[in-house]
């Protein structure tokens, strides 16, 4: 087979494709992975082959577009201002012409989009897959696999689903997370109008305590953590007695909320406080923000998550999905300091679970925190029931064999 992937500029998005690309790849299917330039890298650097033609919308401009929006509507709870969404700088919003701004911006993001779905469509006719898997915000993958007359298959990144809606950051109307097909790319070439419902099916990594919501014919695949390239952890100290939480704080929060949104400092006093032994996997700049630290807490960049996790009995993150699904399938008690978007839904659904609790980061303080990793230490219900959610995950097929259904449904077609 010739299997199509088209991503969205936001590795946390597709790095849970990665390893499905492996077992296509070592099954003999030919994989590429419709991308950006800026995605190069990492998924170069992942094994896969990028074809860097998409030019869509930056994510990461995108977010704090929404951000700025909800701070216009009244609906930011941080106390900082939202960022610029160009610079990341923060706003002074009494002096920031919103409306002159997006009109300029407006153009600009049409060019991008229009470039983009042209030159995906161009490629798929070009190289003619058998298959399409995207991510959940991906808009050029529905695009090409109707194009094509292909199987459209999405990947979800943890338990959000097509049919859940949640709110922007601070509250609002609940929405559908449909990504925006900004050019008109569907009506220009004849093929309805974006939206889930070209979703044939989903490849869903979430046991049933987790399960999210959608219509989609499921295939259950198994989550295989992967955290980006690197080396085993030989330098991390061993166990002393001490509990050992796992504090891990990636790039994307504080470039799409700003340092408001950077509760390390209070994670690292809550748990120190405790007697607890601390590995924060940070960036050097948001761990300094911690000031001078204990030689009970560890500070390590780039390694990957689930390298480490085995050795930990709770972890602290913000709530995205690489961290909920690595600290799901660790068997780990988790506490999440969701931002917003749907890092708010996949924690409420973790401690819906039992395995985990969650705070709102903009009500986190150094208080709260304590007091639930202290529970999440001392329950020993955490424990049971992370390891419960662990047992069901680690049951699902492994991308090896959802090879076997992916070659049935394009058998099939």
């Amino acid at each position: 087979m010739r299997v199509l992937f088209a991503v969205s500029a936001w590795p946390g998005h597709y790095f849970p494709l990665v390893p499905l690309g492996w077992a296509l790849r070592a099954a003999g299917h030919d994989v590429r992975v419709l991308c950006a330039e800026s995605e190069v890298d990492p998924v170069s650097r992942a094994g896969l082959t990028p074809v860097p033609v998409l030019r869509g919308l930056d994510l990461l401009l995108g977010a704090r577009l929404i951000n700025l929006l909800g701070a216009h509507r009244g609906n930011w709870p941080y106390p900082a201002p939202p960022l610029h969404p160009r610079t990341g700088e923060p706003l002074d919003l009494a002096s920031f012409d919103f409306g002159a701004w997006h009109e300029e911006l407006r153009p600009v993001l049409l060019e991008h989009a229009t470039r983009s779905t042209d030159a995906a469509v161009s490629y798929a006719r070009d190289w003619r897959p058998d298959l399409v898997v995207h991510d959940l915000m991906s808009v050029e993958g529905p695009l090409v696999a109707k194009v094509a007359g292909v199987p459209d298959v999405l990947q979800l990144w943890g338990p959000v689903g097509t049919g859940d809606d949640y709110s922007p950051v601070g509250g609002g109307a609940p929405e559908p997370a449909v990504p925006v097909d900004t050019s008109g790319a569907f009506a220009r070439y004849g093929v309805g109008e974006m939206g889930f419902h070209h979703v044939d099916h989903v490849l869903d990594p979430c046991p049933a305590q987790l399960r999210p919501n959608g219509p989609e014919p499921r295939i259950p695949s198994r989550y295989v953590p992967y955290n980006g390239p690197g080396s085993a952890p030989l330098d991390v100290p061993p166990r002393d007695g001490r509990p050992r939480v796992c504090v891990v704080w990636g790039r994307s929060a504080t470039r799409t909320f700003g340092a408001t949104v950077n509760k390390m400092p209070q994670v690292v006093a809550a748990a120190t406080g405790l007697g607890c032994e601390v590995l924060l996997l940070a960036s050097p700049a948001d761990a300094r923000e911690c000031g001078p630290l204990p030689e009970s807490v560890h500070v390590r960049t780039d390694l990957p998550l689930s390298l480490v996790l085995p050795g930990c009995d709770a972890v602290v993150h913000y709530g995205g999905g690489g961290a909920t699904m690595t600290s799901v399938v660790a068997g780990v008690p988790q506490l999440a300091l969701p931002c917003g978007f749907d890092q708010t839904l996949m924690a409420r659904r973790i401690t819906g679970s039992g395995a985990g609790l969650d705070i709102p980061n903009w009500e986190a303080d150094a208080e709260g925190i304590g007091g639930a990793l202290h529970r999440l230490l001392t329950e020993p219900a955490f424990t049971e029931s992370a390891a419960d959610v662990a047992s069901s995950a680690n049951e699902l097929p492994a991308p090896a064999e959802a090879v076997f259904a992916l070659r049935d449904l394009v058998a099939g077609g």
